[in-house]
């Protein structure tokens, strides 16, 4: 595992703080102590609060990056090999990156009255979003745009429903497939269903 430099763990330890305290708790203080840092060290590194929030941002979306590329090149090739991959980034954003999930989260409830973030969040959004549409265009989903925003809400939507009522993960995963299975049925026919289904 790389080393982390200093800015890098004071924002793992503030999205740490975040998900555990919500948007209230997180102060450079908090942060220094979550991190394990000397006094004044996150300070030294997000001169203010929003400096802070912006360095949380950009972690996340490296994070969120370095994940991404490790999906494997058949990711979007089917289907199912579609439904596969959400199960694995359902499993990984409810398990390793849970408290970045839940960061996540509490960033985007604490910018819809404030436009200070809104753009940061927009732009790490849109990575995936552009991802989702490139893979439902490849199996031949019509309308790929719109059918990538429609899956995004779905998942955001099974991620809100572990976080803030239980966690699936009890059950084996089995409710992760099911969710990930319910929302690929959902999915427009692709070009080669809508031709086998004339035949």
């Amino acid at each position: 595992m790389p080393v982390r430099t200093r800015r890098q763990r004071a924002a793992d330890a503030a999205i740490e703080v975040i998900a555990e305290q919500g948007m209230r708790g997180l102060t450079h203080r908090a942060v220094d102590a979550r991190a394990g840092l000397p006094p004044g060290s996150t300070s030294s590194c997000f001169r203010t609060r929003l400096a802070l929030l912006d360095g949380v941002l950009k972690r996340m979306l490296e994070l969120d990056e370095a994940s991404l590329v490790q999906l494997p090149a058949d990711a979007w090739s089917s289907r199912e090999q579609v439904t596969a991959t959400l199960v694995g980034l359902l499993e990984h954003w409810l398990g390793p990156a849970r408290a970045r999930t839940r960061a996540r989260m509490e960033l985007y409830l604490d910018a819809a009255g404030s436009t200070l973030l809104r753009t940061e969040l927009d732009t790490a959004s849109e990575r995936f979003l552009r991802l989702a549409a490139d893979g439902m265009r490849a199996v031949g989903v019509p309308d790929a745009g719109n059918a990538a925003r429609m899956l995004v809400a779905q998942l955001d939507g099974v991620l809100f429903d572990a976080l803030a009522r239980s966690s699936p993960a009890a059950d084996g995963g089995a409710w992760l497939r099911y969710a990930a299975e319910t929302i690929m049925r959902g999915a427009p026919p692709t070009d080669h269903e809508r031709e086998r289904g004339r035949g």
